[in-house]
């Protein structure tokens, strides 16, 4: 028997519902549960970890004090009422300290004026062995009429063999306000037990319960029913003493969270089925019958029955899917009626030559006449000529602006069609300032000697080009820096080796200048892989927390020789407090090196550098001034690059490599910071570092450190 389409919903919903259902409440449930008291058992110990490491911390600092007072008044048996007192003023939370001996009727005591007088009787019982000092006694005794909580320490000492007991009583009321307040829930127990007593309890409906505790239950966890209620008990040992804290939570109030997630589930899960089974309904209803209408007509289709038009539905989104069906009755039936082997060779020639790319595609016929084009083929167009359109393939390729530079033919063949295509490189020159290159694929498909069409495809080359001649500049910059130390070397060499009336003194001078070419050799090339290193962030340099000023102070101390040989004079200053950064104080070292030795070199004699160093913001900001000879906008833009050098007739005769500025640059760059340049007539040049303050956690590992 068929089922209706409502029946088939209604029993999908059901068997839906009853599905979630079970998995939420026999699969996950259980899980979750598990889940949550393992994670909150884990709080928990953890918090009583923390509230025990705590406690421990006050009983050894207690402990420590009172063993401190015996020693005192062991070491000073005649200072004993003053160290008494000073001991009381230097820990307030002390209520009582009393020394007393069998031999001697008199007791020494002294007692803070803060609280009110006590007589303290601690049972025998009540005392704890400690377990930092075998002479040290411990003891936590509650004063239920007061409602007072106080902690005794005693020990026992001699002075000139005489035995004496020492006992300090301190206000414990700071170690029940911070048990009475830990956040463990709404109902919990905590409770402080010795061996053979309870020292603190919280006011609970746990029951407390008898069971032996040793030495060997240093950490444990249990679980207690007690009237219908599950009890999550932990039970931990404290290291200074012998007492032990127990935390007893409820599980129902552990689960309460996973208990109104799962009915929140449950609810929701229930009114989405609801809602679902009135909408299943609904819907069934209303596309009930069209659709079956539409079954019928599309198995006419099927048996390429294409004569009957299709029945359209009057619910828009049916009809939308019958108007659909019926084109695709209409153009089989068109289909039937043509020849069909043509129809299909159009359509597989269309979808050949229709794809999606980012490059400039389009479609021309036989005559070599557009079809299609897409955007930005229509743009390029209407760039090479905005007053005319270009129709043809013809006037793309024969444009003045354009220069075919190579091409490469092959040709393949595909049952009875002929595939030609070329690929050729182009220069496109659009004006005279701008040159764009493009790679043109050109694919032409011709059956029995008549051309059908083309698909032609432009790939932008102008980046790959440009980075092409970046290179090439840059190796002839480098073969240039390289060939005038290279030529002296090989200079003086050749007359060294060829001139047999070389003087002792022309040797030494032609080595000397043989050894000096080799240094400014060596400085270039070690200049040159230090950017390249830290261009290419291969090598970490460390980083460690630096005191800025005191690396620029150093810097002008050490090239005061030059400042001297100018008649310079290099002033410095800091605003306020500079803070420490995160740097590589070498780097940093190098970067304010260059800036200064640049300011030397480019400028007259009798000038001020001027330097700062501020904070602003969250950055260390260092500013150079050198009233110099300045540097003119159109060298500003390159200043930065490796090898570039501005030409000055007055700085003709200075000496450099051009990669002092590119490396200043990276440096700044590899600590996340920025450099900038203000150059006129008035101040010359002031360059400007800015650094951020900010401390960055970095693996390193050692540099290669390079020369300013």
């Amino acid at each position: 028997m068929r089922l209706s389409l409502q029946n088939r919903i209604f029993i999908v919903l059901g068997s839906i519902a009853i599905l979630s259902l079970s998995i939420v409440w026999f699969v996950i449930r259980p899980k979750y549960e598990s889940s949550v008291i393992t994670e909150r058992l884990t709080i928990i110990q953890q918090l009583q970890t923390y509230s025990i490491e705590n406690l421990d911390q006050t009983i050894a600092r207690w402990s420590d004090v009172t063993r401190f007072i015996s020693w005192q008044v062991t070491e000073h048996p005649n200072e004993g009422e003053i160290v008494l007192r000073t001991m009381m003023t230097l820990h307030p939370e002390i209520i009582q300290i009393k020394i007393q001996s069998p031999k001697f009727a008199d007791a020494l005591s002294s007692h803070n004026t803060e609280y009110p007088a006590i007589k303290l009787q601690v049972p025998p019982d009540a005392w704890i062995r400690s377990k930092i000092d075998t002479l040290l006694s411990i003891a936590w005794i509650t004063d239920t009429t007061l409602q007072k909580q106080y902690f005794v320490t005693q020990t026992r000492f001699r002075v000139q063999q005489i035995p004496f007991t020492l006992l300090v009583i301190w206000d414990a009321k700071d170690l029940q306000t911070f048990l009475s307040r830990l956040p463990l829930g709404e109902d919990f127990s905590v409770r402080i037990q010795s061996t053979t007593s309870v020292l603190f309890e919280n006011q609970s409906s746990f029951r407390r319960i008898e069971s032996p505790i040793s030495e060997e239950h240093f950490s444990r966890m249990s679980t207690l029913h007690q009237e219908k209620i599950t009890w999550q008990v932990l039970t931990s040992a404290f290291r200074t003493a012998q007492f032990w804290m127990i935390v007893a939570i409820p599980e129902s109030t552990i689960l309460k969270s996973v208990r109104d997630l799962l009915m929140f589930s449950t609810s929701l899960i229930l009114s989405l089925i609801c809602i679902l089974l009135i909408l299943g309904w609904l819907l069934a209803h209303q596309i009930g019958r069209p659709i079956v209408r539409l079954v019928n007509d599309v198995q006419r289709l099927s048996n390429l029955d294409f004569t009957q038009k299709i029945q359209i539905p009057q619910m828009k989104d049916l009809r939308n899917m019958g108007e659909t069906i019926e084109l695709m009755r209409q153009v089989l039936e068109r289909y039937q009626r043509m020849n069909v082997e043509k129809i299909i060779f159009e359509e597989w020639k269309n979808k050949l030559f229709i794809s999606h790319s980012d490059d400039m595609i389009g479609l021309t016929d036989g005559t070599g006449t557009f079809v299609f084009r897409n955007e930005k083929l229509e743009e390029f167009c209407s760039s090479l000529i905005p007053t005319r359109p270009l129709k043809s393939k013809s006037d793309i390729l024969t444009h003045p602006s354009i220069t075919k530079l190579k091409e490469t033919l092959r040709e393949a063949r595909e049952d009875s069609l002929y595939v030609h295509f070329s690929q050729s490189e182009m220069k496109i020159d659009v004006d005279e300032t701008v040159t764009t290159y493009y790679r043109l694929n050109d694919l032409t498909i011709v059956r029995n000697e008549e051309n059908l069409g083309s698909l032609l495809i432009f790939h932008d080359l102008t980046n790959e080009r440009m980075v092409d001649k970046m290179k090439t500049e840059m190796i002839n910059v480098v073969v240039h820096e390289l060939r005038n130390p290279v030529g002296s070397i090989m200079g003086f060499a050749e007359i060294l080796l060829n001139d047999p009336h070389v003087t002792d003194d022309e040797r030494k001078e032609f080595l000397g200048h043989m050894l000096g070419s080799t240094k400014n050799l060596s400085q270039l090339i070690n200049r040159f892989l230090d950017i390249s290193r830290l261009e290419s962030r291969r090598v970490e340099y460390p980083k460690v927390p630096t005191d800025v000023v005191t690396i620029v102070k150093t810097i002008v101390e050490t090239q005061k020789p030059q400042l001297m040989t100018k008649s310079l004079i290099a002033e410095f200053e800091a605003f306020g407090k500079i803070p420490e950064i995160n740097i590589s104080p070498d780097l940093y070292r190098e970067a304010v090196s260059n800036l200064l030795s640049n300011a030397i070199k480019y400028g007259d004699q009798n000038r001020t550098i001027n330097m700062t160093l501020a904070q602003e913001s969250n950055n260390v900001v260092f500013t150079i001034t050198d009233h110099g000879y300045g540097i003119s906008a159109q060298a500003q833009e390159k200043l930065f690059t490796k090898f570039f050098r501005v030409h000055n007739p007055k700085a003709s005769g200075e000496i450099g490599t051009g990669l002092g500025l590119a490396y200043v640059k990276e440096i700044v760059a590899y600590h996340n910071g920025t450099i900038s340049l203000e150059s006129n007539e008035e101040i010359g040049c002031k360059f400007t570092l800015s650094i951020p303050i900010a401390f960055e956690e970095q693996t390193t590992t050692a540099p290669h450190g390079g020369q300013a």
